[in-house]
């Protein structure tokens, strides 16, 4: 997967809310240039107006916004939270953020096709909630 650049792969142990779980998971891409610091609140304002959307399926949220919403150069980050997330609506969790940053409508199309290829297996899902470093995490997706 092109899209996704080593140093953008993390584990971390949890977060105080959903709102530090976007923040941690956004700061890759805005570390690296990839996004402006206006993207991760842009990514909570969406969620904070429409609900919980980017959680796509159990443990698996896809936190993203519109390009001109902050995005400087395409990429995406993966960020798995050892401790669950848990937003506003009750059944509503997630440790797996696979962020997402698109310069554009269709750059970042392939990407989401392999990166929904991959969720779909539901054993790979479970051994992806399991890895025990960011190395193995990061094998899982390129």
């Amino acid at each position: 997967m092109e899209l996704l650049d080593r140093k953008n792969v993390k584990i971390l142990e949890g977060a105080d809310d959903w709102k530090d779980a976007i923040r941690k998971s956004v700061m890759p891409l805005e570390a690296n240039g990839y996004v402006k610091a206006e993207y991760k609140e842009a990514i909570i304002s969406g969620i904070e107006e429409l609900g919980p959307y980017i959680i796509i399926a159990p443990s698996i949220a896809l936190p993203h916004a519109r390009p001109e919403q902050g995005v400087v150069e395409s990429q995406i980050a993966i960020t798995l939270f050892r401790n669950e997330v848990q937003f506003d609506k009750e059944d509503s969790t997630a440790r797996l953020f696979v962020t997402l940053a698109a310069s554009d409508s269709n750059s970042h199309l392939d990407a989401l096709m392999e990166i929904s290829e991959i969720l779909q297996d539901e054993e790979k899902v479970e051994q992806i909630l399991k890895s025990e470093d960011e190395e193995t995490l990061y094998r899982f997706f390129h």
